[in-house]
C-alpha cells in the first residue's frame, strides 16, 4: 500500500473520530407487555377461534344471500349463460339428428303430395316455403355447433375450471394489493378466521387460480385469479388462460386508477358477451385522506372518483367498495348484481315478499346495528404480545402464543368501546387504524401504558 494511500486514510480516521460520539443505549420502554391480559380468565373449555365463529348463529342476511344463491342455482340449471362455450352435449346432437330426421320427412312429402297438388300453386308456394325455413334452421345449428367446436379450440377450457354446466363461476381479477382476497371473504359473508378464509396479504398472495365456496351453496364458487401482464401470465392471451369465457360474471378490481390491461381486459369481455364488473375497492382510505388532507366531506370524494374514472377511463358504471366498511358505499348493490335473487329478495313489489305473512320467520328480523366504532373493530388483529384478537361482533376472541385461549365482551358507552374497562378507543382511533393498520387503545389510568394492537387479515 503507498505511503500517499495510508496518509489520506490516516487523515480520514483521525477526523471521524474527533466527530464520533458515544451513545448509551436506553430503549424506550415495550408496548409488549401483558398487563391488558392480566384479568382475562383462560381456560381449556374455551374453544379454538375457528370452533367458536361455527358456533355462533347464523346472521338473517347470510340466510338470505343463501336462499337468493339457491334461487339463482335453480333458474341457471334451466338455462346456461348466452356467452357460455358449453361442451357439444348428447342433447346437442341428438337435437341436430331430430332436425335433420324431421327434414327428411317432410321432403319425402313433400315430394310424394306434389304430384298430387296440381294447379293448387297457393298451398304449393306455402310448403315450399315450410321446407326452406326448416332447411335454414337446420344449416344455422349445424353452423352454430361448429362455431362453438371452433371457439372452444381456440379458448379451451382449462382443466382447473370443472364442472361448469353444473356450477355458477364468478372470477375476481386485479393486481395484487387491490384487496381481491378480502374482497371474495366479504362477498362470501365470511367471519374473520372461519373456515375456507381468503388469506389476505399485501403482497401477491395469488399464484393461480384458487375457487372458494360459498358456504351453505357449493355449486357457487368465487375464484380469486391472478393479475395481467406479468411473465407468468401475459396480458395477451390472459382471457385463453384464465379461461375466462367460461366464468359466469367476471370482476375486475383496482384499488386506484384501472390499468391500461384492465381496459384491454374490458373490451375482450365485452367482445365475447362476458358479464362483467369494475369495482373499485378501497374507498373507505380515500374518503379518510381526502378527509383529513383537503376536509373534503364523503360525498365530495366518492364524486371526484366517478368522475376521474369517467373523464379518464370512459367507465361511467363503476362499484365504490370497501371490505372494511362493506354496509357502507356500493358493496349492497353490487351483491345485488351479482346474484340477481338477493335483488328479488329485497324487491318489496316481488310476489314472495311478504314480511307479513304467517311464515315470516327469523331471516325476516332486523340485522344488529353496531356503531361506527364498533364496526370498525370487526376482524382479527394482534399486538407485540403475540396474542391474537379475533373480535365478533361486541365479543373477543383472544388466542396466546402458546394456545391459550379466552373470551372478553367489550362494552360502549358515549361513543367509546372499552377493553377490560381501563383502554379504549374511539372512532378517530378507529379511523386511524383503518389507514395505518395500528390500532392504539388510550389508557385511562396514566401508569398504564397504550395498548397497541395491528391488523392482521
Amino acid at each position: 500500500m503507498s505511503a500517499d494511500l495510508l496518509s489520506v486514510l490516516f487523515k480520514r480516521r483521525s477526523q471521524v473520530d474527533s466527530g464520533g460520539e458515544t451513545w448509551e443505549s436506553k430503549p424506550e420502554k415495550s408496548i409488549a407487555d401483558a398487563t391488558h391480559l392480566k384479568d382475562l380468565k383462560f381456560g381449556e373449555k374455551i374453544p379454538s377461534a375457528q370452533q367458536w365463529l361455527q358456533q355462533l348463529e347464523v346472521t338473517p342476511e347470510e340466510d338470505m344471500l343463501t336462499e337468493a344463491l339457491a334461487d339463482g342455482m335453480i333458474e341457471r340449471r334451466q338455462a346456461l349463460p348466452a356467452h357460455f362455450l358449453a361442451t357439444m352435449s348428447k342433447a346437442d346432437t341428438d337435437r341436430l339428428s331430430e332436425l335433420a330426421a324431421a327434414l327428411a320427412k317432410m321432403q319425402r312429402d313433400f315430394a310424394a303430395e306434389h304430384a298430387s297438388l296440381g294447379e293448387q300453386q297457393e298451398e304449393l308456394t306455402r310448403r315450399e316455403a315450410e321446407l326452406r325455413a326448416r332447411e335454414e334452421e337446420i344449416e344455422a345449428e349445424r353452423n352454430a355447433q361448429q362455431r362453438r367446436e371452433e371457439e372452444r379450440r381456440n379458448y379451451p377450457q382449462p382443466t382447473w375450471l370443472e364442472n361448469i354446466e353444473g356450477t355458477m363461476n364468478i372470477g375476481v381479477l386485479g393486481n395484487s394489493g387491490v384487496g381481491k382476497s378480502l374482497l371474495i371473504n366479504k362477498l362470501r359473508r365470511l367471519r374473520p378466521g372461519a373456515h375456507d378464509w381468503a388469506p389476505v396479504g399485501v403482497i401477491e398472495t395469488t399464484r393461480e387460480p384458487t375457487m372458494y365456496k360459498f358456504p351453505g351453496q357449493p355449486d357457487v364458487r368465487l375464484w380469486d385469479l391472478p393479475g395481467a401482464g406479468t411473465a407468468a401470465v401475459p396480458s395477451e392471451t390472459y382471457i385463453q388462460d384464465m379461461g375466462l369465457r367460461y366464468f359466469d360474471k367476471v370482476l375486475i378490481c383496482t384499488a386506484h386508477r384501472f390499468t391500461s390491461i384492465d381496459v384491454e381486459l374490458r373490451a375482450e369481455l365485452e367482445n365475447h358477451k362476458v358479464p362483467f364488473y369494475m369495482v373499485r375497492t378501497k374507498v373507505d382510505i380515500d374518503v379518510w385522506n381526502n378527509q383529513q388532507d383537503n376536509r373534503a366531506d364523503e360525498k365530495t370524494t366518492l364524486k371526484s372518483i366517478r368522475d376521474d374514472l369517467l373523464n379518464n377511463h370512459g367507465l361511467a358504471s363503476v362499484f365504490l367498495v370497501s371490505s372494511r366498511e362493506p354496509e357502507s358505499y356500493d358493496m349492497t348493490h353490487l351483491v345485488a348484481e351479482l346474484f340477481p335473487g338477493m335483488k328479488r329478495q329485497m324487491d318489496s313489489s316481488a310476489p314472495h315478499f311478504c314480511p307479513a305473512a304467517p311464515a315470516w320467520n327469523d331471516a325476516w328480523a332486523m340485522p344488529i346495528m353496531f356503531s361506527a366504532v364498533m364496526t370498525g373493530l370487526q376482524g382479527r388483529w394482534y399486538d407485540g404480545y403475540s396474542a391474537v384478537y379475533l373480535v365478533q361482533g361486541g365479543q373477543v376472541h383472544v388466542t396466546l402464543s402458546q394456545g391459550h385461549r379466552a373470551l372478553v365482551t367489550l362494552t360502549e358507552i358515549n361513543g367509546r368501546v372499552w377493553w377490560c374497562n381501563r383502554w379504549f378507543v374511539d372512532e378517530e382511533s378507529v379511523r386511524k387504524a383503518r389507514c395505518r393498520g395500528e390500532l392504539r387503545w388510550s389508557p385511562v389510568q396514566p401508569s398504564d401504558e397504550n395498548l397497541v394492537w395491528w391488523w392482521s387479515d
